[in-house]
């Protein structure tokens, strides 16, 4: 994907510490290598659900591949139902759980839907909170 990319002259971003997984396992994925996981930089927004967004096999549009839920059918509510998608990524971001309050937040480096991944998959905090770190 890469090389597709730089052959074309488009932009992309790797995502290289994929856990926990889309199927809320804590565990990290066996293929993924520890020469491609990376130090993530604070989290200060990004576009998801307002300059692009995900769509499953199965026509179920999400902001982004990891904040899949709510979803939009497509195949019930048509193209015209990405309009919806803003307003569920704005709803997405806010800080709850484990997460109200914090005084890290400012320089946090996970966004509140992955967050809200690993907090239900009881990921150890060193994963994805700055508060696990020693």
């Amino acid at each position: 994907m890469r090389a597709l990319a730089d052959r074309y002259g488009l932009p992309f971003n790797e995502y290289s510490n994929i856990s926990p997984t889309i199927h809320s396992g804590a565990e990290t994925l066996p293929s993924q290598s520890a020469k491609f996981l990376r130090e993530r930089k604070p989290f200060t927004g990004c576009g998801a659900g307002h300059t692009h967004f995900h769509v499953d096999p199965h026509g179920m549009a999400s902001i982004c591949k990891v904040g899949r839920d709510p979803n939009v059918p497509l195949p019930i509510e048509g193209i015209e139902g990405l309009r919806r998608l803003g307003g569920i990524a704005d709803s997405l971001m806010g800080r709850t759980g484990g997460c109200s309050g914090c005084t890290l937040s400012g320089s946090c480096f996970t966004c509140r839907p992955l967050a809200k991944l690993y907090q239900e998959a009881n990921s150890p905090l060193d994963r994805y909170c700055q508060h696990g770190r020693r």
